[in-house]
């Protein structure tokens, strides 16, 4: 598969998997809700794979690890693409239904997404080859390396800090502060 082709294939992936939670849903403000968390979830699920890609090659080298390296770029892309789909979801269901977006939310809550997709932007431009060279490769390494543990940090404080509301946010949770560790394991203890 080409590499294109895989952003592709991983990009409609998710749109219809937002799509199936809209249909799902009983009502519009509630098929708002369904695709928040269903892009959500696979934009977790697409960076944690970005995320642990070069440590997984390091410490199991192995075909698959190696393969996921390889396409790192394009699964980080397609991340890009769903929380694309994600921050669409957002304004829509802020636009139309406050009420119900605003609950348990103050503008404060929501400074961390701002900053993610910041993030998300600048790392998303500089995966192309003009923005990359012309920022420099140590400039873009430094960037990248930024980038990748702000949205970590901001992943695992966004499912840590609701498992008040829900038990089922601490396993991702978990899994996000366990992919750090693996990482500095990778980075400091090899």
């Amino acid at each position: 598969m080409t590499r294109w082709k895989l952003f592709g294939v991983l990009t409609v992936g998710v749109s219809l998997f937002a799509v199936v939670a809209f249909a799902l849903a009983p009502d519009w403000v509630r098929s708002l809700q369904y695709v928040v968390r269903a892009t959500a979830r696979t934009s977790f699920v697409l960076f944690l794979a970005v995320f642990m890609a070069g440590p997984l090659v390091k410490l199991l080298p192995s075909v698959p690890t190696s393969a996921l390296a390889r396409e790192r770029r394009y699964i980080g892309l397609s991340f890009a693409a769903s929380q694309l789909l994600h921050a669409l979801a957002l304004i829509i269901y802020f636009t139309t239904a406050p009420e119900a977006f605003w609950v348990g939310r103050t503008p404060a809550t929501n400074i961390p997404g701002f900053i993610g997709y910041l993030m998300i932007l600048l790392l998303t431009a500089t995966s192309f080859a003009t923005p990359a060279r012309l920022i420099g490769s140590e400039k873009w390494k430094k960037l990248h390396l930024l980038g990748v543990w702000i949205l970590a940090i901001i992943f695992a404080g966004s499912f840590l800090t609701r498992v008040h509301l829900h038990a089922g946010y601490l396993a991702p949770g978990m899994v996000m502060v366990g992919a750090m560790l693996l990482r500095m394991v990778a980075r400091f203890g090899t």
